[in-house]
C-alpha cells in the first residue's frame, strides 16, 4: 500500500522549538506511514501553493491576513487533509496581547474552520481553543511537541545532599514571552539565597537583561545554548518564569535531565509539573522566596527523579501520536475521496 504525502508548511525556520520539533516526522514509526516533507513559505504569502499531498500540515499562526492563504490552500488542494498545529496562540498570550477579543476570536473560529483537525501542544490550549474558536472537542488532538536532545536521560542526577550553592538555570530565547526579567528582579531582591543564577540563550532582549542583573554576583549569563544536556548538567533547578507557554519544552528538557522545575502558572506549564517540581508566581519575589523556602534536599531529590521518571520514553510516545493521528486522518481522507468519486 502507498504511504500517504505529507508536507509541513513552515514560515519561519528560525532555530527554535517548532523547526526543532519537525524532526519528528523523520522518526522510524512517523515514517512508516507517511512520506513526510518540508515547505517554506513567505510570512506574507497569500497565494497558497498547489502541493502533491494527501496531508498537509501548517505551523504558522493563523490571521486576517493568512484568512486568504488558508482558503486559497483548501481550494488549490482539494484532495488534501489539513492539520494545523497551533504553536503559540494561548490563554495567557490571549489576555496579554489581543486588546479586541471578539474580532482576535472571530478570526480564529474563522481560520480553524478551514481546516480539518487541529493538533494543540498542551492539554490547556486545547481547553482555550474549545471554548473561544467554538470546536468540536472530536476535532482536536493533543500531542506534546518533541525536540531530540541526546543525553539528557543520562545525565546523572544532581547529588542534593551535599551542602553547596545550588545553580538555578533558566534558559531559551531571549523573548518577552519567557519572562526572564522577572527571574533576575527576584534574584536581585534575595528571594533565591545560596544559589546562583545562570541564564543560557540569545535574541533582542539580551541587552537589556544584562543591564538588568548589572554587576549583580551569583547572576551570569552562558551565551547561546547550542548543546542543551550540556548546559543542564551545569544546573541543579531550571526555573521557566514565563508570561505565556503553549507547552514549554525547557521544562520538558528538564524533567528529562532529572532537574526539578519551576514554572510560573501559564497555560501548559503547570501541568508538567506533576511531583517534579512546583508552580512559582514569578511576578513577585516575595512568592518566590517562599518557594525557595520551602526546597529541601530531600523535596529536590525526589523532584529529580519524579521528572525523569515522568518523561522516560517521551519521545517515542509522541512519535506513536503522530503516527496514529496520521493514520487516522489518511483514512478519513480515503473514505471522503471514494464518497466523492461514487458521487
Amino acid at each position: 500500500m502507498t504511504r500517504p504525502r505529507l508536507v509541513n508548511l513552515l514560515d519561519d525556520f528560525a532555530l527554535g522549538g517548532v523547526s526543532r520539533g519537525l524532526g519528528i516526522f523523520g522518526s522510524e514509526p512517523v515514517r512508516m506511514v507517511a512520506d513526510c516533507s518540508v515547505v517554506g513559505i513567505k510570512p506574507d504569502a497569500v497565494l497558497a501553493p498547489r502541493l502533491s499531498a494527501d496531508i498537509i500540515v501548517t505551523h504558522f499562526p493563523p490571521n486576517w491576513r493568512r484568512l486568504a492563504f488558508l482558503a486559497s490552500l483548501r481550494i488549490r488542494n482539494p484532495g488534501a487533509r489539513i492539520i494545523h498545529v497551533e504553536h503559540s496562540y494561548t490563554r495567557c498570550w490571549e489576555a496579554t496581547k489581543v486588546n479586541n477579543l471578539e474580532r482576535f476570536r472571530a478570526m480564529l473560529q474563522l481560520a480553524l474552520r478551514m481546516v480539518d483537525h487541529v493538533v494543540c501542544v498542551s492539554a490547556g490550549q486545547a481547553a482555550w481553543l474549545v471554548e473561544v474558536a467554538l470546536l468540536p472537542a472530536s476535532k482536536i488532538d493533543v500531542i506534546h511537541p518533541y525536540a531530540e536532545n541526546p543525553g539528557l536521560d543520562r545525565l546523572p542526577l544532581p547529588d542534593f545532599d551535599q551542602p553547596r550553592r545550588l545553580t538555578v538555570g533558566a534558559y531559551g530565547r531571549f523573548h518577552e514571552a519567557k519572562g526572564f526579567e522577572r527571574l533576575i528582579a527576584a534574584y536581585r531582591e534575595g528571594a533565591m539565597p545560596g544559589t546562583d543564577l545562570v541564564i543560557g540563550g540569545f535574541g533582542d532582549l539580551e541587552e537589556s537583561l544584562r543591564e538588568l542583573a548589572g554587576d549583580t554576583p551569583g547572576i551570569r549569563f552562558a551565551g547561546k545554548v547550542s548543546n542543551v544536556a550540556t548546559f543542564l548538567s551545569q544546573c541543579d533547578i531550571i526555573a521557566v518564569p514565563s508570561h505565556w507557554e503553549a507547552y514549554g519544552q525547557v521544562a520538558n528538557e528538564a524533567r528529562e535531565a532529572g532537574r526539578p522545575i519551576l514554572v510560573a502558572p501559564v497555560d501548559g506549564l503547570p501541568e508538567q509539573v506533576g511531583q517534579a517540581g512546583m508552580v512559582v508566581d514569578f511576578s513577585s519575589a516575595a512568592a518566590v522566596a517562599k518557594a525557595f523556602a520551602g526546597l529541601d534536599s530531600q523535596m529536590l531529590a525526589a523532584m529529580s527523579a519524579a521528572g525523569r521518571r515522568a518523561t522516560y520514553g517521551c519521545g517515542e510516545l509522541r512519535q506513536q501520536d503522530w503516527a496514529r493521528l496520521i493514520r487516522r486522518v489518511s483514512f478519513r481522507g480515503a473514505q471522503r475521496l471514494f464518497r466523492l468519486a461514487q458521487a
